[in-house]
């Protein structure tokens, strides 16, 4: 599910990432783990030269976040998903990569 979220997120021309960007802290914050590893896999997955920036990325993304539900932290949340999702979305295109653990979901040239 997590997943599927953030692939929609980023792949979708999500008009309401409001709605969106609860449930996924929420999964994030009761599953870091399997968040911890998809980000890994995805990090990896991408080219070498872009994997440092991917990884910056991510990080921004939960900065600033705590590990609680309270409305200041969602709306931080939705707000640092809105710039990973621009980021994302002008990351040059390149060729396909895998990441080899998860079922891959396309979002332009990063996969999940």
């Amino acid at each position: 599910m997590m997943s599927s979220l953030l692939n929609n997120v980023l792949a979708e021309d999500c008009r309401n990432q409001w709605s969106m960007s609860r449930p996924l802290l929420v999964l994030i914050l009761l599953y870091e783990d399997f968040y911890r590893s998809l980000k890994e896999s995805i990090i990896r997955g991408q080219p070498i030269e872009k994997q440092q920036t991917m990884a910056q990325w991510f990080e921004d993304l939960m900065l600033g976040i705590e590990r609680n539900v309270s409305s200041k932290n969602k709306e931080k949340f939705t707000q640092n998903l809105s710039t990973f999702r621009r980021d994302v979305a002008n990351l040059p295109k390149s060729t396909t990569y895998s990441t080899g653990m998860y079922k891959i979901f396309k979002i332009k040239e990063i996969y999940f």
